[in-house]
């Protein structure tokens, strides 16, 4: 299954940006640990107990002496890169392979499944919002942790949150969204949403997660935002 997929490379920017080494379509160890969000060590095993398979299709290579001196006259700006006298770059392929293979990484869990679900739907509308909907649910867990790790202690402090989005951008709540769309109690809202619903709840939740870690309480977030909320909407529904 990896190697059937494995030629779909062009998932990864649709799900993360995705830096490369100038000159080249590669990564090193260090920036696909970066993309995927987990640590470096985690990067390297999964290279180790699968060499034989990114191997087989060229998608690690190893540079030394020559090689990594002329790639060095390209890149200036990674110090990892200055220092050692080994490096191991991996491409796109090689990268995407990395993905199926995390069991660890939020973002490794988008590119799965818009790669097992996203590529079977055949309309263009629904291949974005699906993809807007993997993003979204990213981006809902990076609030969460923020809520978590820097929040008041409220127990409605996330359902506060997730109402000050709604607020924002719809000027309602959940219940009358709920209401707005014929929705059951157990059924999902975000389900409801477009595509540019969608991208317009993800730039609202990563505005109320960078606040919160700088320090910013609910009261002072929601003045925030609700005075900024014409900046958010983009042709939300």
């Amino acid at each position: 299954m990896r190697d059937e997929y494995v030629f779909k490379d062009s998932v990864l920017e649709r799900v993360k940006a995705l830096p490369v080494l100038a000159g080249t379509l590669e990564v090193t160890v260090e920036m696909s640990a970066n993309f995927y969000e987990v640590p470096v060590d985690t990067v390297k095993a999964i290279l180790r107990r699968h060499r034989s398979e990114f191997n087989e299709y060229g998608e690690t290579r190893v540079l030394r002496g020559g090689e990594l001196a002329k790639l060095r006259c390209w890149v200036h700006d990674a110090p990892t890169m200055q220092k050692t006298s080994v490096l191991t770059l991996i491409s796109r392929r090689g990268l995407l392979r990395i993905g199926m293979l995390l069991t660890e990484s939020e973002v490794a869990r988008s590119v799965r499944s818009y790669l097992l679900n996203v590529e079977q739907i055949a309309s263009k509308e629904q291949r974005a919002w699906s993809m807007e909907r993997e993003v979204s649910k990213r981006e809902r867990r990076r609030l969460t942790d923020a809520v978590q790790a820097f929040g008041d202690g409220n127990p409605f402090v996330y359902a506060n949150y997730t109402n000050l989005v709604y607020r924002v951008l719809f000027d309602t709540d959940a219940p009358g969204l709920r209401k707005l769309y014929g929705l059951d109690p157990d059924d999902n809202i975000r389900d409801a949403f477009s595509t540019e619903d969608l991208r317009n709840v993800v730039d609202v939740e990563t505005a109320i997660s960078s606040l919160l870690r700088l320090g910013y309480g609910y009261q002072e977030i929601r003045d925030e935002l609700l005075g900024r909320s014409a900046n958010f909407r983009r042709d939300a529904a």
